[in-house]
């Protein structure tokens, strides 16, 4: 393993990326060309989950803006997180002081800032890949087992989390503003991801999830943001009202997650061509960078849409 660590960071699994691939390669929408791109270069970034050093007043931030107002059940996790998140730092400064310092040890530091987020990020999605095959094959049935479903709603949420905070905050504030809150972008995306899943997971009575088959000729398109919010608009940067996930699974299926007497059932599993359509559309639309499909002709189709889709929205 390299002194300082994995250097290319993945912030979607390649497991689910296969469902849309042929020998590893892909077709890619981004910055309006469409390239077959092998999986292993998309949905990554250099050292994305680096951790950053947290300064006493981000910790104190963190807590005044986020885990003082979480569920009463979390709040014990996220003060370990952060005390994790932060402690490879600590133990840098410390051992530096301490004039005897071996640079083995400060390696072993070094590659623990670069790889202790991803890992971590990596067990979740493990947890979560045979829930993942499960909706592929058609079956709910770990819903009904309680710590499957805690599992599978904490999943989800963390793949919602990891990139849409950041696009979000990219949009709303100052480039100085946003410098500092990319130091505390990756406790924050666990922790919001913690308090979305909880909520899930208590009002899983409440909410539904629904299966999607896609016969039809157009397949569903997939995203660097694979499970949007459809009851946000795309431009939308403050809280939602609505939280009803859209996840595709494969070019033939999909999940909905659907409060009550929701908008957006479409009624039967078995959707329409236009469905697929419009929900290609939506899924587009809230990508972070790419866009990604079994063939060029559905992102191209995606491609030409997209403006008259996006010119419906207001900023809010």
């Amino acid at each position: 393993m390299s002194a300082v660590g994995k250097k290319l960071h993945h912030y979607v699994p390649r497991f689910y990326l296969r469902a849309w691939a042929e020998r590893e390669k892909i077709y890619c929408l981004q910055n309006g060309q469409i390239q077959p791109r092998n999986i292993k270069n998309v949905c990554a970034e250099n050292y994305f989950y680096r951790l950053q050093e947290l300064s006493p007043e981000d910790v104190d931030l963190l807590r005044k803006a986020i885990i003082n107002d979480s569920p009463a059940g979390p709040k014990a996790y996220h003060e370990r997180l952060v005390r994790a998140f932060a402690a490879p730092y600590l133990a840098k400064k410390e051992l530096a002081e301490s004039g005897v310092a071996r640079p083995e040890a400060m390696a072993d530091i070094d590659r623990m800032i670069i790889e202790l987020n991803e890992n971590f990020h990596t067990n979740i999605e493990d947890q979560f890949r045979p829930y993942l095959a499960a909706m592929i094959s058609g079956s709910l049935d770990f819903l009904e087992d309680p710590k499957k479903a805690a599992e599978f709603y904490q999943g989800l949420a963390i793949q919602y989390a990891r990139t849409n905070h950041i696009k979000q905050m990219r949009l709303t504030m100052e480039p100085e503003q946003f410098k500092f809150f990319l130091r505390i972008a990756n406790p924050l995306a666990h922790i919001v991801a913690t308090n979305v899943g909880s909520s899930l997971y208590a009002y899983r009575e409440r909410n539904s999830i629904m299966l999607l088959d896609n016969g039809t000729n157009v397949s569903f398109i997939t995203a660097d943001q694979p499970v949007i919010n459809i009851a946000a608009g795309p431009k939308e940067t403050t809280p939602p009202e609505k939280f009803e996930l859209y996840y595709p699974l494969s070019p033939t299926k999909a999940m909905l997650l659907l409060g009550p007497s929701s908008d957006f059932s479409p009624g039967d599993s078995a959707v329409s061509e236009t469905f697929v359509h419009l929900y290609n559309l939506h899924m587009a639309a809230r990508s972070y960078r790419q866009v990604f499909s079994t063939s060029p002709r559905v992102l191209e189709s995606v491609r030409y849409e997209l403006p008259a889709y996006m010119s419906c929205f207001q900023s809010t």
